[in-house]
């Protein structure tokens, strides 16, 4: 369809495109009432080697860095359990609780994020994690025997202050319910344009049937066909010669 009827169609059906926006405007302000935007909260924990190897490199922790990779690993697969999961679940059933390793560092750093749908709320869960850390790294050393001159530690690198406000979720259900509104106004319009145009197209392809006089309205006239008689034939006609009964002969 060319752009001019496109833009006729619309004009001719202005009231539903009005009733389209006003469609279209109600679900947008919808979505952003039910999809608030959400607050997220970021933090590093940084483990400590054991004092023994503190000892042996020179009392510098940051120089035995390099053996702990494994023990983060096995802090960060601990908070995928499904225990550690119920429990964060607890104090907050709707937020969202992510415990894993820090890939931009070289060294054992441990990254907590955290989203929930109030500032205070992801501050507040964030402290709650990092603070559980140093107590769940212990439990897994003691769980499997290591002396306490071994165990590794934990110190908070970086934390947050201020939550971030995070509109992506809020955004893209907006952008979906517009595009909805959008998409049932279109059809509106379409349907309605094919059910006015059927009756029309109807009328214009429709056979015209010959006009009969109605039975009894006036004198009925009766169609002979013509009958056309056969030209005569211009040659003369043969003449025929009978021989007669004394030789002679007759003609006819």
């Amino acid at each position: 369809m060319a752009m001019s009827g496109v833009f006729g169609t619309l004009r001719r059906r202005w009231y539903l495109v009005l009733a389209g926006l006003l469609l279209t405007a109600g679900l947008t302000a919808g979505a952003a009432v039910l999809f608030q935007p959400s607050y997220t909260a970021r933090g590093l924990v940084l483990l400590i080697p054991p004092v023994d190897a503190e000892t042996a490199t020179g009392s510098n922790p940051f120089l035995g860095l390099g053996g702990l990779d494994l023990p983060a690993r096995v802090l960060v697969a601990s908070y995928s359990s499904n225990a550690a999961q119920q429990d964060i679940a607890k104090r907050a059933p709707d937020a969202e609780v992510t415990v894993s390793m820090e890939e931009s560092t070289r060294g054992p750093v441990i990254a907590v994020d955290v989203k929930d749908s109030s500032a205070k709320g992801a501050l507040g869960l964030l402290d709650y994690v990092s603070s559980s850390i140093p107590e769940t790294l212990q439990r897994l050393q003691s769980e499997v025997g290591a002396p306490p001159s071994t165990t590794v530690t934990s110190i908070p690198l970086t934390m947050d202050t201020e939550a971030e406000v995070d509109r992506s979720d809020s955004m893209r259900m907006i952008i979906l319910a517009a595009g909805a509104g959008v998409g049932l106004t279109v059809l509106m319009i379409f349907v309605v344009e094919s059910l006015g145009t059927r009756p029309a197209l109807r009328r214009r392809g429709a056979p015209t049937e010959p006009l009969m006089p109605a039975a009894g309205s006036g004198p009925e006239l009766e169609v002979l066909p013509l009958l056309r008689a056969a030209p005569a034939d211009p040659r003369p006609a043969a003449r025929t010669t009978t021989p007669g009964a004394a030789g002679g002969a007759f003609d006819d």
